[in-house]
């Protein structure tokens, strides 16, 4: 299994793998056309994390927040955009079953380049956590910038699995 993004699905070798899109949106915006599975998709609360990026962003631009604000409300709008990933979309999920439905041979699909935020690195890391593999980005085995970004999510929704089992 491997992630991947949709402007990168021209160099997905499809006799070796089957792309799947994970967006709300199933890769309609971008005229994907294959297999999708919406309940690993962040739909019921994208916008309204996507919109408070954007507003991050502007203050951002017009020097209404310090550098130090700024990576504060990112950091705190990443998150809460996780713990919820969690709770509403993945924490409900079997991940066997889910791996199953996917098949090994799956690329996970979404839109973000892979040194940004993503949910399918969110997907990838419960996967590797669950079951005991490994899912790289496809094309970027070696690049460590992709790798720390992978990482630095699946260590933060780790952290969110954790508190949710103190809690219960």
């Amino acid at each position: 299994m491997k992630t991947s993004y949709y402007a990168n699905l021209k160099r997905i070798d499809t006799k070796k793998y089957s792309p799947v899109a994970i967006s709300g949106d199933e890769g309609k915006m971008v005229g994907f056309e294959g297999r999708a599975m919406r309940n690993l998709s962040p739909y019921s609360f994208f916008r309204k994390w996507k919109a408070r990026e954007i507003e991050i962003d502007k203050l951002w631009q017009s020097k209404m927040l310090s550098e130090q604000e700024y990576l504060a409300f990112k950091e705190q709008n990443e998150d809460d955009y996780i713990e919820k990933f969690y709770n509403r979309v993945l924490k409900p999920l079997n991940p066997q079953d889910i791996y199953c439905q996917l098949g090994e041979n799956a690329v996970l699909l979404c839109f973000e380049k892979p040194t940004k935020f993503c949910h399918r690195f969110l997907v990838a890391g419960w996967l590797e956590n669950s079951l005991g593999i490994t899912i790289d980005e496809l094309g970027f085995e070696q690049d460590i910038k992709v790798q720390q970004n992978k990482q630095r999510l699946k260590d933060k929704l780790l952290l969110v699995i954790e508190e949710n089992i103190e809690k219960e």
